[in-house]
Protein backbone atom coordinates (compact mmCIF):
# COMPACT_ATOMS: atom_id res chain seq x y z
CA UNK A 1 0.00 0.00 0.00
CA UNK A 2 1.53 3.40 -1.25
CA UNK A 3 0.45 6.41 0.69
CA UNK A 4 0.63 9.74 -1.53
CA UNK A 5 1.89 12.66 0.18
CA UNK A 6 -0.25 15.54 -0.36
CA UNK A 7 0.49 18.44 -3.13
CA UNK A 8 1.35 21.13 -0.22
CA UNK A 9 4.18 20.14 2.34
CA UNK A 10 3.09 21.44 5.50
CA UNK A 11 6.45 21.36 6.87
CA UNK A 12 8.12 22.60 4.59
CA UNK A 13 5.67 25.72 3.75
CA UNK A 14 5.85 26.34 7.66
CA UNK A 15 9.85 26.65 7.30
CA UNK A 16 9.69 28.97 4.36
CA UNK A 17 6.99 31.25 6.53
CA UNK A 18 8.93 30.52 9.86
CA UNK A 19 12.31 32.01 8.28
CA UNK A 20 10.48 34.84 6.11
CA UNK A 21 9.10 36.25 9.03
CA UNK A 22 12.44 35.90 11.38
CA UNK A 23 15.38 36.30 8.96
CA UNK A 24 15.03 39.85 7.54
CA UNK A 25 12.35 43.05 7.93
CA UNK A 26 10.45 43.38 4.97
CA UNK A 27 8.57 46.54 3.50
CA UNK A 28 11.07 48.79 5.39
CA UNK A 29 10.53 51.43 2.32
CA UNK A 30 6.92 51.21 2.79
CA UNK A 31 6.85 51.55 6.88
CA UNK A 32 8.81 54.30 6.54
CA UNK A 33 6.59 56.15 4.04
CA UNK A 34 3.76 55.41 6.45
CA UNK A 35 5.68 56.58 8.88
CA UNK A 36 6.03 60.18 6.85
CA UNK A 37 2.05 59.76 5.98
CA UNK A 38 0.55 59.18 9.36
CA UNK A 39 3.10 62.01 11.44
CA UNK A 40 2.12 64.71 8.61
CA UNK A 41 -1.66 63.70 8.93
CA UNK A 42 -1.68 63.82 12.53
CA UNK A 43 0.31 67.23 12.49
CA UNK A 44 -2.19 68.72 9.86
CA UNK A 45 -5.26 67.79 12.09
CA UNK A 46 -4.00 69.15 15.27
CA UNK A 47 -2.51 72.42 13.50
CA UNK A 48 -5.81 72.77 11.55
CA UNK A 49 -8.23 72.25 14.95
CA UNK A 50 -5.50 74.22 17.09
CA UNK A 51 -7.89 77.34 17.51
CA UNK A 52 -11.10 75.47 18.26
CA UNK A 53 -9.58 72.98 20.95
CA UNK A 54 -10.88 73.67 23.56
CA UNK A 55 -14.73 73.58 21.88
CA UNK A 56 -13.70 70.39 20.23
CA UNK A 57 -11.87 68.41 23.67
CA UNK A 58 -11.16 70.62 26.22
CA UNK A 59 -13.28 72.26 29.06
CA UNK A 60 -15.69 74.09 26.48
CA UNK A 61 -16.33 70.20 24.82
CA UNK A 62 -19.41 69.62 27.37
CA UNK A 63 -21.97 69.75 24.67
CA UNK A 64 -20.74 65.90 23.26
CA UNK A 65 -21.74 64.99 27.06
CA UNK A 66 -22.57 62.34 27.91
CA UNK A 67 -22.07 60.46 24.88
CA UNK A 68 -18.29 60.78 25.23
CA UNK A 69 -18.52 59.08 28.47
CA UNK A 70 -21.08 56.44 27.85
CA UNK A 71 -18.01 55.03 25.49
CA UNK A 72 -16.51 53.25 28.90
CA UNK A 73 -13.18 54.42 27.74
CA UNK A 74 -10.66 53.95 30.51
CA UNK A 75 -10.44 56.21 33.13
CA UNK A 76 -6.55 56.41 32.66
CA UNK A 77 -6.85 57.69 28.74
CA UNK A 78 -9.52 60.09 30.02
CA UNK A 79 -7.17 61.79 32.29
CA UNK A 80 -4.62 62.63 29.70
CA UNK A 81 -6.76 65.69 28.12
CA UNK A 82 -8.70 67.43 31.23
CA UNK A 83 -11.52 68.89 30.49
CA UNK A 84 -11.66 71.26 33.88
CA UNK A 85 -8.51 72.90 33.53
CA UNK A 86 -7.72 74.78 30.31
CA UNK A 87 -4.00 75.00 30.94
CA UNK A 88 -3.66 71.46 31.72
CA UNK A 89 -4.82 70.81 28.69
CA UNK A 90 -3.04 72.77 26.70
CA UNK A 91 -0.20 71.55 27.65
CA UNK A 92 -1.27 67.54 26.98
CA UNK A 93 -2.77 69.17 23.39
CA UNK A 94 1.31 70.32 22.96
CA UNK A 95 2.93 67.09 23.94
CA UNK A 96 0.49 65.30 21.40
CA UNK A 97 1.89 67.86 18.40
CA UNK A 98 5.40 67.13 19.67
CA UNK A 99 4.98 63.66 19.59
CA UNK A 100 3.67 64.15 16.10
CA UNK A 101 6.69 66.15 15.30
CA UNK A 102 9.11 63.46 16.39
CA UNK A 103 6.98 60.86 14.75
CA UNK A 104 7.55 62.37 11.36
CA UNK A 105 10.97 63.00 11.74
CA UNK A 106 11.48 59.49 12.82
CA UNK A 107 13.59 60.30 16.66
CA UNK A 108 13.60 57.23 18.17
CA UNK A 109 10.30 55.69 17.21
CA UNK A 110 10.55 53.13 19.14
CA UNK A 111 9.79 55.01 22.30
CA UNK A 112 7.97 57.68 20.47
CA UNK A 113 5.48 55.70 18.67
CA UNK A 114 3.76 54.22 21.78
CA UNK A 115 3.48 57.41 23.77
CA UNK A 116 1.77 58.88 20.66
CA UNK A 117 -1.10 56.02 20.87
CA UNK A 118 -1.37 56.85 24.05
CA UNK A 119 -1.98 60.70 23.60
CA UNK A 120 -3.64 60.28 20.50
CA UNK A 121 -6.36 57.84 21.90
CA UNK A 122 -6.64 59.40 24.71
CA UNK A 123 -7.65 63.00 22.92
CA UNK A 124 -10.20 60.56 20.73
CA UNK A 125 -11.43 59.92 23.99
CA UNK A 126 -12.85 63.42 24.90
CA UNK A 127 -15.12 63.51 21.39
CA UNK A 128 -17.15 60.58 19.97
CA UNK A 129 -18.52 62.71 17.02
CA UNK A 130 -15.43 64.17 15.32
CA UNK A 131 -14.56 61.03 13.79
CA UNK A 132 -14.52 59.95 9.92
CA UNK A 133 -13.08 56.09 9.23
CA UNK A 134 -9.37 57.80 9.53
CA UNK A 135 -8.98 58.66 12.95
CA UNK A 136 -10.12 54.75 13.53
CA UNK A 137 -7.90 53.70 11.25
CA UNK A 138 -5.33 55.55 12.94
CA UNK A 139 -5.41 54.22 16.13
CA UNK A 140 -5.73 50.85 15.28
CA UNK A 141 -2.50 50.95 12.57
CA UNK A 142 -0.36 52.71 15.78
CA UNK A 143 -1.28 49.70 17.85
CA UNK A 144 0.28 47.61 15.15
CA UNK A 145 3.84 50.08 14.56
CA UNK A 146 4.39 50.07 18.39
CA UNK A 147 6.06 46.70 16.98
CA UNK A 148 7.42 47.73 13.53
CA UNK A 149 10.97 49.00 12.58
CA UNK A 150 10.02 52.74 11.49
CA UNK A 151 13.22 54.70 10.86
CA UNK A 152 15.25 52.64 9.17
CA UNK A 153 14.28 54.85 6.06
CA UNK A 154 14.40 58.94 5.58
CA UNK A 155 14.41 59.73 9.40
CA UNK A 156 16.87 61.17 12.14
CA UNK A 157 17.52 57.54 13.53
CA UNK A 158 18.72 56.48 10.17
CA UNK A 159 20.88 60.07 9.73
CA UNK A 160 22.54 59.52 12.75
CA UNK A 161 23.52 55.85 12.31
CA UNK A 162 24.43 56.35 9.10
CA UNK A 163 26.87 59.23 10.69
CA UNK A 164 27.97 56.44 13.21
CA UNK A 165 26.36 58.95 16.01
CA UNK A 166 25.02 56.27 17.52
CA UNK A 167 27.59 54.27 18.51
CA UNK A 168 28.64 57.05 21.02
CA UNK A 169 25.58 57.24 22.90
CA UNK A 170 23.32 55.47 25.37
CA UNK A 171 22.13 52.08 24.62
CA UNK A 172 20.13 49.55 26.08
CA UNK A 173 22.12 46.76 27.92
CA UNK A 174 22.53 43.89 26.17
CA UNK A 175 20.38 41.76 28.37
CA UNK A 176 17.47 44.20 27.80
CA UNK A 177 18.07 43.63 23.74
CA UNK A 178 15.62 41.75 21.96
CA UNK A 179 17.50 38.89 19.64
CA UNK A 180 17.32 39.74 15.70
CA UNK A 181 14.88 37.43 15.07
CA UNK A 182 12.60 38.37 17.55
CA UNK A 183 12.58 42.20 16.68
CA UNK A 184 12.47 40.81 12.77
CA UNK A 185 9.22 38.87 13.70
CA UNK A 186 7.62 41.19 15.73
CA UNK A 187 8.52 44.17 12.76
CA UNK A 188 7.18 41.22 10.36
CA UNK A 189 3.85 40.44 12.73
CA UNK A 190 3.48 44.17 12.40
CA UNK A 191 3.22 44.22 8.64
CA UNK A 192 0.87 41.55 8.40
CA UNK A 193 -1.66 42.76 10.59
CA UNK A 194 -1.50 46.38 8.55
CA UNK A 195 -1.77 43.97 5.50
CA UNK A 196 -4.53 42.60 7.15
CA UNK A 197 -6.37 45.63 8.20
CA UNK A 198 -6.71 47.11 5.24
CA UNK A 199 -7.78 43.96 3.47
CA UNK A 200 -10.87 43.85 6.04
CA UNK A 201 -11.71 47.35 5.45
CA UNK A 202 -11.82 46.70 1.87
CA UNK A 203 -13.97 44.04 1.84
CA UNK A 204 -16.29 44.97 3.79
CA UNK A 205 -16.88 47.99 2.05
CA UNK A 206 -17.60 46.12 -0.72
CA UNK A 207 -19.79 43.88 0.67
CA UNK A 208 -21.66 46.99 1.76
CA UNK A 209 -21.97 48.35 -1.13
CA UNK A 210 -23.19 45.52 -3.24
CA UNK A 211 -26.05 45.51 -0.96
CA UNK A 212 -27.06 49.17 -1.49
CA UNK A 213 -29.13 49.67 -4.74
CA UNK A 214 -27.65 53.09 -6.03
CA UNK A 215 -24.01 50.77 -6.09
CA UNK A 216 -25.29 47.79 -8.24
CA UNK A 217 -26.99 50.19 -10.40
CA UNK A 218 -23.80 52.09 -11.33
CA UNK A 219 -25.05 55.40 -9.76
CA UNK A 220 -23.39 55.17 -6.15
CA UNK A 221 -20.59 57.47 -7.00
CA UNK A 222 -22.94 60.29 -8.36
CA UNK A 223 -24.77 60.14 -4.93
CA UNK A 224 -21.55 60.50 -3.40
CA UNK A 225 -20.43 63.80 -5.01
CA UNK A 226 -24.10 65.28 -4.56
CA UNK A 227 -24.44 64.94 -0.65
CA UNK A 228 -24.09 68.72 0.72
CA UNK A 229 -22.39 68.24 3.53
CA UNK A 230 -19.37 66.29 1.10
CA UNK A 231 -19.02 69.21 -1.15
CA UNK A 232 -15.42 71.38 -0.16
CA UNK A 233 -15.49 72.19 -4.22
CA UNK A 234 -19.01 72.25 -5.34
CA UNK A 235 -17.76 73.03 -8.76
CA UNK A 236 -15.24 70.45 -8.78
CA UNK A 237 -17.77 68.32 -7.65
CA UNK A 238 -20.79 69.02 -10.53
CA UNK A 239 -17.83 68.54 -13.24
CA UNK A 240 -16.90 65.14 -11.81
CA UNK A 241 -20.40 63.66 -12.37
CA UNK A 242 -20.80 65.23 -16.16
CA UNK A 243 -19.31 62.16 -17.65
CA UNK A 244 -21.84 59.57 -17.43
CA UNK A 245 -20.06 56.61 -18.16
CA UNK A 246 -17.03 57.84 -16.32
CA UNK A 247 -20.11 57.72 -13.07
CA UNK A 248 -20.90 53.74 -14.14
CA UNK A 249 -17.08 52.39 -14.51
CA UNK A 250 -16.10 54.38 -11.14
CA UNK A 251 -18.91 53.09 -8.98
CA UNK A 252 -18.22 49.14 -10.38
CA UNK A 253 -14.58 49.70 -9.96
CA UNK A 254 -14.69 50.77 -6.38
CA UNK A 255 -16.75 47.69 -5.44
CA UNK A 256 -15.02 45.24 -7.20
CA UNK A 257 -11.55 46.14 -6.64
CA UNK A 258 -12.13 46.67 -3.18
CA UNK A 259 -13.74 43.26 -3.27
CA UNK A 260 -11.39 41.53 -5.02
CA UNK A 261 -8.22 43.08 -3.56
CA UNK A 262 -7.12 39.81 -1.35
CA UNK A 263 -6.81 37.87 -4.53
CA UNK A 264 -6.01 41.03 -7.13
CA UNK A 265 -2.47 41.41 -4.59
CA UNK A 266 -1.53 38.20 -5.43
CA UNK A 267 -0.06 38.49 -8.95
CA UNK A 268 2.17 41.70 -9.61
CA UNK A 269 0.20 43.30 -12.63
CA UNK A 270 -3.27 43.15 -11.54
CA UNK A 271 -1.76 44.07 -8.11
CA UNK A 272 -0.21 47.61 -10.04
CA UNK A 273 -3.50 48.17 -11.58
CA UNK A 274 -5.33 47.83 -7.87
CA UNK A 275 -3.34 50.16 -6.19
CA UNK A 276 -3.12 52.52 -8.52
CA UNK A 277 -6.87 52.63 -8.93
CA UNK A 278 -7.43 52.67 -5.02
CA UNK A 279 -4.33 55.60 -4.39
CA UNK A 280 -6.78 57.90 -7.55
CA UNK A 281 -9.87 56.71 -5.38
CA UNK A 282 -8.42 57.98 -2.12
CA UNK A 283 -7.12 60.77 -3.54
CA UNK A 284 -10.63 61.49 -5.14
CA UNK A 285 -12.13 61.02 -1.55
CA UNK A 286 -9.64 63.83 0.05
CA UNK A 287 -10.07 65.63 -2.93
CA UNK A 288 -14.03 65.51 -3.62
CA UNK A 289 -15.63 65.07 -0.19
CA UNK A 290 -12.59 66.44 2.13
CA UNK A 291 -12.22 63.75 3.71
CA UNK A 292 -8.31 63.75 3.82
CA UNK A 293 -7.78 62.28 7.11
CA UNK A 294 -9.46 59.21 5.94
CA UNK A 295 -7.59 59.50 2.32
CA UNK A 296 -4.03 60.09 4.01
CA UNK A 297 -4.54 56.86 6.52
CA UNK A 298 -5.46 54.40 3.73
CA UNK A 299 -3.08 55.47 1.20
CA UNK A 300 -0.40 55.01 3.91
CA UNK A 301 -1.82 51.55 4.29
CA UNK A 302 -2.42 51.10 0.48
CA UNK A 303 2.01 51.75 -0.16
CA UNK A 304 2.44 48.40 2.14
CA UNK A 305 1.88 46.43 -0.55
CA UNK A 306 4.92 48.35 -2.84
CA UNK A 307 8.23 46.13 -2.30
CA UNK A 308 11.16 47.57 -1.12
CA UNK A 309 12.89 46.76 -4.47
CA UNK A 310 10.06 48.91 -5.99
CA UNK A 311 11.12 51.66 -3.81
CA UNK A 312 14.82 51.20 -4.66
CA UNK A 313 14.24 51.48 -8.53
CA UNK A 314 12.10 54.69 -8.07
CA UNK A 315 14.49 56.42 -5.98
CA UNK A 316 17.71 55.48 -8.02
CA UNK A 317 15.24 56.74 -10.95
CA UNK A 318 14.16 59.93 -9.16
CA UNK A 319 18.29 60.88 -8.48
CA UNK A 320 18.72 59.83 -11.96
CA UNK A 321 16.19 62.75 -12.71
CA UNK A 322 18.01 65.35 -10.17
CA UNK A 323 21.09 64.38 -12.08
CA UNK A 324 20.15 65.63 -15.04
CA UNK A 325 17.81 68.49 -14.23
CA UNK A 326 20.79 70.07 -11.67
CA UNK A 327 23.40 69.31 -14.38
CA UNK A 328 20.91 71.52 -16.88
CA UNK A 329 19.88 74.06 -14.67
CA UNK A 330 22.67 74.58 -12.24
CA UNK A 331 25.64 72.84 -12.68
CA UNK A 332 25.00 74.07 -16.62
CA UNK A 333 29.35 74.74 -18.20
CA UNK A 334 29.63 78.60 -18.76
CA UNK A 335 31.65 78.86 -22.27
CA UNK A 336 35.07 79.46 -21.86
CA UNK A 337 36.09 83.41 -22.30
CA UNK A 338 37.93 83.96 -25.27
CA UNK A 339 41.45 84.85 -25.07
CA UNK A 340 42.53 88.37 -24.70
CA UNK A 341 43.37 90.34 -27.33
CA UNK A 342 46.63 92.34 -27.21
CA UNK A 343 46.97 96.27 -26.70
CA UNK A 344 48.69 97.98 -28.74
CA UNK A 345 50.60 100.38 -25.97
CA UNK A 346 50.09 104.23 -27.33
CA UNK A 347 53.11 106.98 -25.84
CA UNK A 348 51.19 109.76 -25.40
CA UNK A 349 52.61 112.72 -28.01
CA UNK A 350 54.62 114.78 -25.81
CA UNK A 351 56.44 111.70 -24.57
CA UNK A 352 57.00 111.08 -27.79
CA UNK A 353 58.34 114.05 -29.17
CA UNK A 354 60.49 114.59 -25.97
CA UNK A 355 61.92 111.00 -27.42
CA UNK A 356 62.64 111.77 -30.50
CA UNK A 357 64.62 115.29 -29.49
CA UNK A 358 66.67 113.32 -27.41
CA UNK A 359 67.17 111.24 -29.85
CA UNK A 360 68.38 113.21 -32.52
CA UNK A 361 70.49 115.19 -29.94
CA UNK A 362 72.40 112.30 -29.73
CA UNK A 363 72.39 111.96 -33.22
CA UNK A 364 73.89 114.88 -33.99
CA UNK A 365 76.42 114.68 -30.98
CA UNK A 366 78.04 111.81 -32.35
CA UNK A 367 78.13 113.29 -36.00
CA UNK A 368 80.02 116.19 -34.52
CA UNK A 369 82.36 114.40 -32.63
CA UNK A 370 83.25 112.02 -35.64
CA UNK A 371 83.65 115.24 -37.78
CA UNK A 372 85.86 116.48 -35.20
CA UNK A 373 88.08 113.54 -34.84
CA UNK A 374 88.85 113.64 -39.09
CA UNK A 375 89.57 117.22 -39.18
CA UNK A 376 92.27 116.40 -36.41
CA UNK A 377 93.76 113.08 -38.31
CA UNK A 378 94.18 115.79 -41.30
CA UNK A 379 96.11 118.42 -39.93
Amino acid sequence: MTITRPAIDIAAAFTRLSGWMTRAQHATYSLSALRLVYGFSMLAFLASNFADRQYLWGVASDWVEPEASRVGHLAVLRSLFSKSDATLFDVSYLVLVLLAALFLVGWKTRIVTPLLLLFWVGLSTNSTVLTNGGDTIMRIVLLFLVFANLSKHWSVDAWLSSRGAGATRWRWPSRLTAPSWASNAAHNAALVACGYQIMLVYVTSGIFKLQGAEWREGTGFYYSLVLDVFRPFPALSDLAWQVTPGVFVATFLSIWVQLLFPVLVLWRPTRIVALVFLLGMHAGIGLFLGLWPFSLAMIGLDLLFVRDGTWRKALRWVRDVAGVLREILVDRRVPAAPAPVPVPVTVPAAAARTGRNHHLHESRKKLANSTGGRNRQAR
